[in-house]
């Protein structure tokens, strides 16, 4: 995977927000594994993921 640090830190500010957290954008641009590199930056900082 290709890490993308900049969205990582766009979103680290609503990680204790109770929002939804939506990503947008065509079919096959990465919306999912942006998702996946998001979940493993919370492990990182200790966030329980299940």
């Amino acid at each position: 995977m290709i890490e993308r640090p900049e969205y990582i830190k766009k979103l680290l500010p609503f990680k204790d927000k109770k929002l939804i957290k939506i990503i947008t954008g065509v079919r096959r641009c990465g919306k999912s594994t942006m998702f996946e590199l998001y979940r493993e930056e919370l492990k990182r900082q200790g966030v329980r993921v299940k």
